[in-house]
């Protein structure tokens, strides 16, 4: 082999190992609700804080010595693993913390024995209700970095309209709500949206302007985040009744990739500034629900990544909900040895790296090109 086809050679591997220069993710698992039997993590910003809520065992008024379980919401130290309640636990209102911001504010909704649901923001230990138009439910699910929030409201217990509110708080609705909505920094929100009546698909609301992202084949997308590239993530049902996780990159939606040998469904609950992907991965026939990073054309089963202590405690990743700009994820685990439910969380100081970069992926093509020309020349 010559020097020319020698160093192309080199080069091409170069270029191609650029992919795998990374030492091998490793990740630390944090039971964040080890006092309580059901917990789930909605939510984790860039400082490490935790959205999410957990059962609270509270006295029972009618019978003394007796209790009951409530939901709370509650804000998790992703550094120390433990948790503040948000609301004060009691007999008759159950709380839920959705979605929060790098600032420390947290979105979410109390309710009480009546149904009524009221929205609420948590922020420095205060609470703060947040108009709901003389609602009956009110449900703020997005939260972004200006205070901005996007949610649903409803005068009754089945009328749902998808409502914005602006940082002083102040709601409008938008229309009937078909599904759940998430808002990015410059204030566009992806959602289901009814275009025309009773036509509801999946879109980006911009300044009141609607855009439709597609369909994987059935009209019932369902978006569930986006970030401030406009890359939307959500669910989709196929053609063949199938539903598939799928990411809008701004021009074309499409399905991601299934975990090999599995089959099954998968669902996309959110998405980072890098472009990864967390959800959970349903085998054909329910045999298992498995926590799962999609990383551009790469899939992976965070079980993958469990260490084996916590794997002998019984525990699975059955949910990812959120990650950040960091790579940590939180979610829901789930105990094969007792059946409880804990939320999560997987931080790492090595996490499974950023999407490469389009034109990283070109160099390496190129590389691997010019070396089979140059081969081909040789012979």
């Amino acid at each position: 082999m010559n020097k020319r086809i020698t160093m192309t050679f080199v080069l091409g591997l170069m270029l191609g190992s650029a992919l795998s220069l990374h030492a091998a993710p490793k990740y630390t698992f944090t039971d964040l609700s080890s006092n309580s039997s059901f917990a789930i993590a909605n939510a984790i910003n860039n400082q490490g804080q935790i959205a999410g809520y957990q059962s609270i065992q509270v006295p029972l008024p009618s019978i003394p010595g007796s209790t009951v379980s409530t939901f709370t919401a509650t804000l998790w130290n992703g550094f120390t693993g433990k948790g503040t309640l948000l609301a004060p636990p009691a007999f008759d209102v159950s709380s839920v913390a959705n979605d929060l911001n790098d600032s420390g504010q947290v979105v979410g909704f109390t309710s009480d024995l009546s149904g009524k649901t009221n929205a609420v923001r948590w922020e420095n230990g205060s609470t703060t209700l947040i108009p709901s138009i003389n609602a009956f439910y009110g449900n703020p699910l997005s939260l972004n970095e200006t205070g901005e929030i996007a949610g649903i409201i409803g005068p009754d217990d089945s009328s749902r309209f998808f409502a914005y509110w602006d940082r002083n708080l102040t709601p409008t609705l938008q229309g009937h709500s078909g599904g759940d909505y998430a808002i990015n920094d410059s204030g566009h929100i992806a959602g289901s949206f009814e275009f025309s009546p009773g036509n509801f698909q999946a879109g980006i609301s911009s300044n009141g302007t609607l855009t439709a992202i597609g369909t994987l084949g059935a009209s019932s997308d369902t978006p569930l985040d986006i970030n401030n590239q406009g890359m939307v993530v959500g669910n989709g049902v196929t053609l063949a009744n199938n539903i598939r996780a799928f990411l809008y990159d701004g021009e074309t939606l499409s399905a991601l990739r299934m975990i090999p040998g599995i089959g099954g469904q998968t669902f996309a609950n959110a998405i980072n500034e890098l472009g990864q992907v967390v959800g959970s991965s349903v085998a054909a026939g329910g045999a298992f629900e498995h926590a799962t990073l999609w990383n551009g054309y790469q899939v992976f089963d965070l079980n993958n990544f469990l260490d084996e202590n916590s794997k002998s405690a019984g525990w699975v990743l059955t949910e990812a909900l959120d990650i950040n700009d960091h790579g940590w994820v939180v979610g829901e685990a789930e105990n094969s040895i007792t059946g409880e439910k804990h939320a999560f969380l997987f931080s790492s100081d090595n996490p499974i790296p950023p999407v490469p970069e389009p034109q990283l992926y070109f160099m390496w093509l190129a590389g691997l090109v010019l070396v089979g020309l140059m081969l081909r020349n040789k012979v």
